[in-house]
């Protein structure tokens, strides 16, 4: 009887290795003792039912961007709406509640009860169908089953090898065009800087999009403006644009996105002097006045000193729009060149780059999932002096007016249904002036 009783001992201690390890992980499957209401759930273990500080836990699956875990003895998650089911088995719950049935401020632990839980990315509905199988002192065995349902997105970019054409600033791409990206690293970590468009008929890029965040708006110590104008060394040689192209014109070479939009490396504020990210603009429009816009918009990515943001992220497209060229212009002031500016009878330069009659901006913000959208159009012609913030606000369209003045089809990485809500509405109210 000693030798089974030695056994019987290692057994159960083996038994208690495995229960304590498999509790330990908050995604991992509690045991293989556990019965099952639905032939593909899993099941774990969610601490902190009775006491947190004893030991704590969420759940956050694979492709979940938020977790949900117990409060209180409640089940809660910040991006979660709860709604606690009639059934007793996971596999009798097939229908999803309706919109109205949902409830944010979470729903109480009861043992033995099944619940649906549900929350969202940009991209999907993700939906959790659980069910308590045990309350045991701070912890609580559930199985589940994952559903999602991804958004519809009918007019997405195709997925390029950098895979930046799927970020949310990059507007429908143009198969007739070259999409560049230009990228660095910071950190070890490789960022998309801007990205643009090249038509090369025109000799000038159909947009250039960025972005700010975290590390893209704040200034780097010692970055400085260079003023060393460059050719795009990503564009084919034949289509590159060269400083021979933009003297001697009366024009200003106008940044797109501005060397004050990208200070947050050297490298960074030195790639936006690529010749691809120039246009010739009028002298006073560039400056004061389309400058009055760009700080609006730096304001709101927090890249301004001494301005702090309420955006989490900030989505920019801006450029000159090329479906309407200023054509047989002849400006009446001298560029900085001492030069007056002049256009042909196809709106283009002495030469020969497109000179775009409107200039544009489409904006993006995002805090805490909830997006907001605004654009702005300005005529390119001579200004006397800076717009004030009325002007600036006059200037404002929504997304969807720019896109039927410009022909572009911004923010189109967005799904369906929020791309059409956002790009429809423009509340000036949404937005810090």
């Amino acid at each position: 009887m000693k030798k089974i009783s030695n056994i019987l001992g290692l057994w159960l201690l083996m038994l208690a290795m495995v229960t304590v390890v498999a509790c330990e992980g908050s995604d991992a499957p509690y045991n293989g003792y556990v019965e099952t209401t639905q032939d593909n759930a899993a099941t774990l273990v969610l601490k902190g039912y009775e006491n947190p500080q004893a030991g704590f836990t969420v759940f956050e699956p694979d492709g979940f961007q938020s977790p949900f875990y117990i409060q209180d003895k409640t089940f809660y998650g910040k991006q979660y709406a709860f709604v606690k089911s009639t059934s007793t088995r996971l596999d009798e719950m097939k229908n999803r509640p309706e919109a109205d049935a949902w409830q944010a401020e979470g729903v109480p632990v009861v043992d033995g009860a099944t619940y649906w839980a549900h929350t969202e990315t940009l991209a999907a509905h993700q939906y959790v169908k659980f069910r308590v199988c045990s309350i045991s002192g701070n912890n609580v065995t559930i199985e589940y089953v994952v559903e999602e349902d991804v958004k519809p997105n009918a007019n997405a970019n195709a997925k390029d090898k950098s895979g930046y054409s799927l970020n949310l600033e990059i507007p429908r791409l143009n198969e007739a065009n070259v999409f560049v990206a230009h990228s660095l690293k910071v950190n070890g970590a490789e960022l998309l800087n801007y990205a643009l468009e090249w038509d090369d008929t025109k000799k000038h890029s159909s947009w250039v999009a960025f972005a700010f965040d975290e590390t893209t708006r704040k200034a780097g110590d010692g970055v400085k403006r260079k003023d060393n104008f460059v050719v795009d060394p990503l564009l084919p040689e034949a289509m590159q644009v060269t400083d021979e192209q933009h003297k001697s014109d009366g024009f200003d070479r106008g940044h797109i996105c501005g060397s004050a939009d990208r200070l947050f490396t050297q490298e960074a504020n030195d790639q936006t002097f690529y010749f691809s990210n120039m246009s010739p603009m009028i002298h006073s429009f560039n400056s004061p006045y389309w400058a009055e816009f760009e700080e609006q918009v730096r304001k709101w990515g927090g890249a301004e000193r001494g301005v702090t943001t309420t955006y989490s992220k900030l989505y920019v497209v801006k450029g000159g729009a090329l479906n309407e060229l200023l054509v047989n212009y002849t400006g009446t002031k001298k560029g900085g060149d001492q030069i007056i500016p002049t256009t042909d009878e196809n709106g283009f330069t002495i030469h020969g780059l497109a000179c775009p009659k409107y200039y544009f901006m489409a904006v993006l913000s995002e805090t805490d999932g909830v997006y907001h959208a605004i654009g702005f159009l300005a005529e390119h012609k001579e200004y006397s002096k800076a717009p004030t913030a009325d002007e600036v606000k006059a200037r404002a369209v929504s997304i969807d007016d720019l896109e039927e003045k410009t022909g572009i089809d911004f923010f189109c990485n967005l799904p369906d249904d929020l791309e059409n809500t956002v790009e429809s509405d423009m509340n000036l109210d949404d937005w810090a002036w």
